[in-house]
């Protein structure tokens, strides 16, 4: 079967947001407010996007990213929709990271909140993951850790899952221990279909084509690897 076209429409919204880690009322408002998308709507009134648009979403982030505001980068894809967006530079993400650690060293769920919308809008999910999360979770409260177990846990579970994809069961037989949640949610954006498991003992019956048990990673795999 040939390759679908780039102008093809080929995502619905769900996974329009899945990719970028935008927020679908974020979207919808950017949709209309400043007329940068243009997706194709299906007969049922849903939209679809083609890949260009997810491409664009993506640079649109990049530019907010560098210090932007929205209607900033959206005129200059505007005048320059295929121009090439030089990476972030980190004093965003250090920002950030340094405000979620003091919300959640302070047990400010409402602060917190707000920088992990503040993260969704600039930053894709690995990037919220491997960048913002990893580095807090030496030092992290109990509160602190409380809170993004729920958090994420909340993610993995609205991720959409293909039926038919690989599956791989990530066991959490620790659950102060918050890197195999972090390892569930990469892979669920790489494709996997992730049954994530609190405890040591696996469904009943479960065949997983691939599982992730940190109690093996003091057998030489060291969690790090499955960051990659």
């Amino acid at each position: 079967m040939p390759d679908h076209p780039d102008s093809e429409p080929m995502y619905n919204l769900k996974a329009v947001v899945q990719q970028t880690g935008i927020p679908a009322q974020s979207l919808r408002a950017w949709e209309k407010r400043y007329g940068i998308l243009t997706p194709v709507r299906k007969p049922n009134g849903h939209r679809v996007y083609p890949r260009s648009e997810v491409e664009k979403l993506l640079r649109l982030k990049a530019l907010m990213a560098r210090g932007m505001t929205i209607s900033q980068a959206a005129e200059q894809l505007e005048h320059a929709p295929e121009a090439a967006v030089a990476p972030a530079t980190g004093g965003e993400v250090d920002r950030l990271r340094a405000e979620l650690a003091g919300a959640l060293g302070a047990a400010d769920s409402e602060a917190a909140g707000r920088v992990l919308g503040q993260a969704a809008e600039l930053l894709t999910l690995p990037q919220i993951v491997m960048r913002l999360v990893r580095p807090l979770l030496p030092d992290l409260t109990p509160y602190g850790r409380t809170y993004l177990r729920l958090r994420l846990g909340a993610w993995l579970l609205n991720t959409a899952q293909s039926p038919g994809a690989p599956s791989a069961l990530v066991m959490a037989p620790d659950p102060l221990d918050l890197r195999p949640l972090l390892v569930a949610l990469l892979l669920s954006r790489k494709g996997r279909r992730v049954i994530y498991v609190e405890g040591t003992e696996a469904p009943a019956g479960l065949q997983p084509d691939a599982t992730i048990d940190p109690r093996r990673w003091r057998d030489g795999l060291p969690p790090e690897q499955l960051f990659e």
